[in-house]
């Protein structure tokens, strides 16, 4: 095909005057639209091409077919917003030249799907994972690249990245186990949710159930709603039902609050009558009074790795399901002792 020279003021009217279209078929092919039929978007391509007409970073937008949009969607209908580790997955699209779009309202099936098959993004991160995660069958099942932060009960064939809190709930019992406490209670949100079960509470309190077992320790467990109130009503329950507890294990930064704030209401002094090991971040951690032992919650490195993750099936057209399992550590501080009386 001959090259058509340089128009010297080009427009959309030039470009779908030149390729035979209409005008509305050229807008259309700008704004990525699906319904356009892929001869003529190719034949107007080429002609944008030959013309000059679109921005450098716009037009390697289009004739890649890529949006330079990931999606990530937070349900926010359970868990406060994991702030840190949104910022870590944003950051680590962007190193990669893609801006992230973050959808906090539940979507329906319909909705989900239109994000990929109107071009709204070329893949999506997905947090707040149920055990059986509607979405991530919707996506894997017509296609579509994403990773879950977090995990469902059969994650076959799917991407994720997740945080270890089995071995995060045995580290905390075997030093509290070691410091000579033998009543170890666990307070957390409660699974389940209007229907709803989430995994991280799922996994958290398995293992701390299987932990007990291996022990040969009461299973001494309170759940409670998803605020710092409602699981402080539900430490004081237990703390009340059962006198015998010297430590406690608290899995979510509210749960920490909740029973601190129950030890405060029941006159025990942390740690001489209860010690308290919560998974929390450092900075909260360390302003604590007393400060915090914790099992640590990697979300940089697991946000960092959901990017990665993504961006391998979205850029490099990576198929193979990739499975991360983030291993925590626990920081002893002066949360915990030697149980008294």
């Amino acid at each position: 095909m001959a090259t058509r020279p340089k128009l010297p003021s080009t427009t959309i009217v030039d470009i779908a005057a030149a390729s035979g279209v209409s005008v509305a078929t050229v807008s259309r092919i700008l704004n990525n639209k699906p319904d356009v039929a892929e001869e003529t978007r190719e034949r107007v391509l080429r002609v944008m091409d030959e013309i000059g007409f679109a921005p450098q970073s716009a037009w390697r937008q289009i004739r890649s077919g890529r949006t330079g949009l990931i999606a990530m969607h937070v349900p926010q209908e359970f868990n406060p917003p994991a702030h840190r580790l949104i910022i870590a997955a944003a950051l680590g699209v962007e190193d990669a030249g893609y801006s992230i779009n973050i959808i906090t309202r539940p979507l329906t099936d319909a909705e989900l799907l239109g994000i990929f098959r109107g071009r709204q993004a070329d893949g999506a991160i997905l947090l707040e994972i149920l055990t059986d995660d509607p979405r991530a069958a919707l996506l894997s099942e017509h296609g579509y690249p994403f990773v879950m932060i977090g995990r469902r009960a059969d994650n076959t064939g799917l991407s994720f990245v997740d945080v270890d809190i089995a071995r995060g709930i045995d580290l905390a019992v075997e030093h509290l186990l070691g410091l000579g406490h033998s009543r170890i209670a666990f307070l957390s949100v409660d699974p389940v949710v209007h229907q709803h079960t989430y995994g991280f509470a799922t996994w958290a309190l398995r293992a701390y159930q299987l932990a007990c077992e291996r022990s040969g320790l009461p299973v001494l467990a309170a759940l409670g709603g998803p605020t710092s109130d409602e699981l402080a009503y539900a430490a004081r329950r237990l703390l009340d039902e059962h006198r015998e507890i010297t430590a406690l294990v608290a899995p979510q930064e509210q749960s920490v609050i909740g029973a601190l704030k129950a030890a405060q209401d029941r006159g025990l002094h942390v740690p001489d009558a209860l010690s308290v090991v919560g998974m929390v971040s450092e900075p909260m951690a360390e302003i604590a009074t007393p400060a915090l032992t914790t099992i640590d919650f990697p979300a940089d490195e697991m946000g960092e790795v959901a990017a990665r993750i993504l961006l391998g099936r979205v850029v490099d057209g990576k198929t193979a399901p990739e499975q991360v399992l983030v291993r925590p550590r626990l920081t002893v501080r002066a949360s915990t002792g030697v149980p008294r009386g």
